[in-house]
């Protein structure tokens, strides 16, 4: 579990109107290993509070449904998340532990070659690079979540500096060769030492002594492009100021939320859940246009700027490894294997979604005609209005009237109940926990078999100033096995940006926060549940074009009949579920502009791999522009700058975002072993908890899927979904 650092983000953005992301999450890879460069794996967490009254849980069939809230056993102070520090402190922290590692690294190095064994290299590495994670977690992850500007900031510079850092380890060539020679003895320590040394190669380790130089000094600037990138969204404070006129349509609940000016009017910011509430409800089309334009422009010209510099980094970086593009040099890791693969899997989606996607748009030109006759073309900030009131009419799909079947506490607990029952596992609040934030909760998991604690989360669900601004889980302690042969407890967090309370109401959730919180928690439990031996090699640290199918197949159940009951009940009286005819119209609905939803994912998987592959001068706002005109087959909005919000291309996920259409492949393959008449399957949930979930990165991620379906792997679940 090295140094880690953020290079995995796969963190779920609300997008709405082909601004960001498309509804897809986002995930922290923070506990790979030193030598595999990695950082802080997202996965989300669980929230638990009183057992619901959710269909079936209390059955005898589903006991371990029930999820409690009760004061837990003691926390070993080593598993709790600190987030009261003094000033200065993290920096202290930070330099302290950098200064701890190096100091063990160098004891490493320093041995001669007859002194040398597996035990006192390989191991020593492992174990150092796993300590430091632990140990500095916390430390970046306030760069995240704290509600102290100065704590942020010290967050922000710990991340930045373990980056460099980090660059350092894995270009050195003492620690290489130390290590390099080693004869494992058994599977699981061929399995470390092969992945270990690969991340030194594709460190430079084969380079001459001048060109690993120029690499490391290109990899330390990269670094700090990235961490600042980061930091400008973290701290983006949007905002666009709108008359009650402008925003007709909106719905009540919103407009109550929101703060006034000195003016007297409406501050909307550039949070996910402002941003959607506006885009799909408010009847002008130029406060529509407006608020596209604002969320197309957080990070700015900045964050343009910092996004090309760092392609054209990468692009040096790979010809320096002997590539011709940073996508050659990234894909070679990873599952695709090569640039050429996923090219020709991008194209050939792009053929099969092209017929779809035009349906779409000439459904909702349509559409705009019937509200006005005059209409000849779509506009960018027209396509989530009109997508949402489409589906009003047709589907009589009211999303308002949906969320409150969705209190965000009914939705937590039937989710935490659909998880116990097929993975086996149950869930319990810790009471009076020390949090960094009001309404943060910490659980405990727990086995349902003994009752064993095996994990803890926390759960920070609300939007607030300064904290990041999607949804992600964070892993913070990694899960290993230890010197004395027990196995660590790993310790995670689930960020996110429900809905906030208002007034009278709870927090109410969409349908597709609910969605996203399915996904979410999916990944922490990859994270959590992982009885991998080595940090660097448990949990999500699996290939990247992989690392989503667990979670995405866990998507699936928040449209099955049996599970909506379970994580639904009307706010005003929670034993009302989801009326039956809402359910049917919701699943009619599920197809309703899939073409489009697809399509816009392709377009960021495109636009990754194109500013990837053009070498080290690119446009990066030309080159989204025309992308959308080619694929979407609509104009894009005049001074948008996309590029300035795409976290991912920055997180980790540069040229790996078509990954996310990738691994929904094997995500619907997956679910296709599932039974139809019981979902929640606890053997085939025991199957993929045992062969996909704890498993990690000790295998090839393709003879995972092999096992666990029982044959190879195939297309077929994935184009039924997607009707082509």
């Amino acid at each position: 579990m090295l140094i880690l650092f953020r290079e995995e983000v796969i963190t779920r953005e609300l997008e709405q109107s082909g601004a960001i992301v498309s509804s897809k999450r986002t995930h922290f890879n923070r506990t790979k290993a030193l030598s595999l460069l990695l950082v802080a794996s997202a996965t989300v967490g669980y929230g638990c509070t009183k057992s619901t009254d959710t269909a079936g849980v209390n059955s005898p069939k589903n006991a371990l449904l029930q999820v409690v809230t009760r004061t837990a056993e003691p926390i070993p102070e080593a598993r709790l998340i600190r987030s009261d520090y003094a000033a200065n402190e993290i920096t202290k922290l930070c330099d302290a532990a950098i200064a701890k590692i190096s100091q063990r690294l160098d004891a490493i190095a320093a041995l001669k070659p007859e002194q040398r064994t597996l035990d006192n290299t390989l191991l020593a590495y492992e174990n150092a690079s796993a300590d430091f994670s632990d140990e500095t977690g916390n430390l970046t992850f306030m760069n995240y979540v704290s509600t102290n500007d100065a704590l942020r900031a010290e967050g922000s510079a710990c991340e930045e500096k373990i980056g460099q850092f980090s660059v350092g380890i894995l270009t050195r060539r003492d620690l290489y060769n130390a290590l390099k020679d080693q004869k494992p003895r058994n599977p699981e320590e061929a399995r470390l030492l092969s992945e270990t040394l690969e991340g030194y190669e594709q460190n430079g380790m084969k380079l001459s002594d001048e060109k690993l130089a120029e690499f490391k000094k290109l990899k330390g600037e990269l670094a700090s492009k990235e961490t600042q990138f980061s930091t400008n969204l973290n701290n983006d404070a949007t905002q666009v100021a709108f008359t009650a006129e402008e925003l007709v349509g909106a719905q009540p609940d919103f407009l109550a939320r929101l703060q006034k000016n000195a003016e007297g009017k409406y501050i909307v910011t550039g949070k996910s859940t402002d941003y959607v509430s506006v885009m799909e409800n408010v009847t002008n089309a130029e406060t529509r246009r407006r608020m596209l334009e604002a969320y197309l422009n957080r990070g700015g010209e900045a964050n343009v700027k910092l996004l090309e510099e760092a392609v054209a980094l990468r692009s040096k970086i790979a010809k320096v490894m002997g590539y011709e593009t940073w996508a050659d040099y990234r894909t070679v890791t990873r599952m695709a294997k090569d640039k050429k693969t996923v090219t020709e899997f991008l194209s050939s989606l792009r053929g099969k979604l092209a017929e779809r996607n035009a349906q779409d748009m000439a459904k909702l030109l349509a559409f705009k005609k019937e509200l006005e006759p005059s209409a000849t073309t779509l506009n960018q900030w027209d396509l989530a209005y009109l997508s949402a009131q489409l589906q009003k009419r047709d589907y009589n799909l009211d999303t308002e009237k949906i969320r409150e079947y969705f209190p965000s506490d009914v939705v937590v607990n039937g989710m935490f109940a659909v998880y116990s029952r097929m993975l086996g596992v149950k869930y319990v609040e810790v009471t009076n926990a020390k949090v960094w934030a009001d309404g943060v909760k910490l659980y405990e998991i727990r086995e349902a078999s003994n009752d064993q604690v095996i994990a803890y989360f926390y759960a920070d669900y609300f939007p607030r100033q300064g904290k990041y601004g999607h949804a992600a889980a964070f892993p913070l302690i990694a899960g290993r096995r230890m010197a004395d042969g027990k196995y660590s407890i790993p310790v995670a967090s689930i960020v996110a940006n429900f809905t906030p309370p208002t007034g009278d109401k709870p927090s109410l959730m969409t349908h597709d926060e609910v969605e996203t919180t399915f996904h979410e928690f999916g990944h922490i439990m990859h994270q959590v549940l992982t009885r991998a031996p080595y940090a660097s090699l448990a949990g999500t640290s699996v290939a990247q074009d992989f690392v989503e199918a667990p979670s995405q197949m866990l998507e699936n159940w928040v449209w099955s009949p049996v599970v909506l009951p379970m994580i639904s009940g009307h706010y005003k009286d929670k034993s009302q579920k989801l009326p039956q005819d809402l359910l049917e119209k919701m699943i009619a609905a599920q197809d309703f502009m899939q073409g489009y939803s697809y399509t816009k994912q392709l377009l960021y998987g495109s636009f990754d791999m194109s500013i990837h592959t053009q070498g080290e001068k690119v446009d990066t706002t030309k080159t989204y522009d025309q992308l959308y005109r080619e694929i979407i087959g609509q104009e894009p909005i005049a001074g948008g700058k996309f590029a300035a919000g795409f976290g991912h291309m920055m997180g980790g996920y540069d040229a790996g975002y078509y990954g996310y259409l990738w691994s929904k492949v094997y995500a619907e393959d997956m679910f296709s072993i599932f039974p139809k008449e019981d979902i929640m399957s606890p053997e085939v949930g025991g199957r993929y908890r045992k062969l996909i979930l704890e498993q990690g990165n000790m295998r090839e991620s393709i003879d995972l899927l092999r096992e666990f379906l029982g044959r190879e792997p195939n297309s077929d679940a994935f184009f039924k979904k997607i009707g082509i």
